[in-house]
């Protein structure tokens, strides 16, 4: 894929233009079209740093400088295109960072920003300017990306649309805009290890959310949870019964919250059921039966209690009769 870019004009950065968007900000952000060899020295002490690259062209990525050991992560998102518009000696997309550094390579990742000027995937970019890109990313899908992707504050976004600068960058020089500074609310989700189960056994149940939640809040209707609700990954969940039920989670950050349901489907599994009475003592008492259905039967032949000598009548020769049964052992 090759873009048409209608840029008339390239943003050039100088140490009289620079801008830092956040003193105490971590995120430093570089982007461009052409790609190259990005050198970028840490000269500032900045603590647990995070780098993000976007280019259209491929990028060789070199992290050095008295602090480099602050860097956390490097991410590089874009399309990583073979056009060698900066040189033969730039054939591949790669990041040389010191031991320890998290690093990670993104063939064109979807962007988190909807952006009718903007792609919607993370390929390029390379003005601080409004309006349609040209094909590429604005400025603020940029940003927002990267910022939901690290989390953090932005410290400096520096952007132009050529190769990068033959003696690199040292990151006290700053950028060149400040675009869309905030980090998205998280999307929610939820993993679990099954979603259909016999009652008696368990599942796993983790967070799957994106966009840098910190608070969780768990529901777990018909099942036992064995940690917390308000962990992030409840771990082990179990199910006595059999049913339909569900997990719920909220998920939220500093931005905003998110909530999302998963349906669990329990089943009896091999307890087989039999309807019938299970009232012991009704006449059509069914001690088989594993679910009751209502029909239990009992007799009442007597229409007239106490009438003992059937005449209709409860009188004193009923009473006769009693006194003279009155004391009688009877059969078993």
């Amino acid at each position: 894929m090759k873009l048409h870019l209608t840029c008339a004009c390239w943003l050039i950065a100088s140490a009289a233009m620079a801008q830092f968007c956040n003193t105490s900000g971590n995120v430093i952000i570089f982007a461009n079209y052409d790609g190259g060899a990005l050198n970028i020295s840490i000269d500032e002490d900045i603590p647990d740093l995070h780098i993000g690259v976007c280019t259209y062209e491929d990028c060789e990525i070199t992290i050095t400088g008295p602090f480099a050991s602050n860097v956390t992560e490097v991410r590089y998102a874009g399309f990583q295109g073979d056009g060698n518009n900066c040189g033969a000696d730039v054939l591949s997309t790669n990041i040389e960072a010191p031991a320890g550094v998290l690093t990670d390579v993104l063939f064109a990742p979807a962007s988190v920003l909807a952006d009718s000027d903007g792609y919607n995937s993370m390929i390029c970019a390379y003005s601080c300017g409004e309006g349609n890109q040209g094909g590429c990313n604005t400025a603020e899908q940029v940003v927002a990306y990267f910022l939901n992707a690290f989390g953090g504050s932005l410290y400096y976004y520096f952007t132009q649309y050529g190769c990068w600068a033959s003696g690199g960058y040292s990151i006290s020089t700053g950028g060149n805009c400040c675009p869309g500074t905030q980090p998205l609310p998280p999307v929610a989700a939820i993993d679990v290890s099954e979603s259909q189960i016999c009652a008696g056994d368990c599942i796993i149940v983790s967070d799957a959310s994106t966009g840098n939640p910190t608070q969780w809040d768990w529901a777990f209707e018909g099942a036992v949870p064995l940690v917390s609700t308000e962990v992030q990954d409840p771990g082990l969940l179990c199910f006595n019964e059999a049913g339909i039920f569900s997990i719920n989670l909220n998920v939220s950050n500093a931005i905003g919250s998110a909530s999302t349901t998963f349906t669990i489907e329990v089943s009896a599994c091999g307890v087989e059921e039999i309807p019938g009475c299970m009232y012991p003592l009704a006449v059509n008492y069914n001690p088989s039966a594993t679910v009751d259905d209502l029909s239990c039967e009992f007799i009442c032949n007597d229409a007239c209690p106490g009438d003992f000598d059937d005449n209709g009548l409860v009188g004193v020769s009923d009473l006769l009769l009693f006194i003279s049964l009155y004391g009688n052992m009877c059969p078993n």
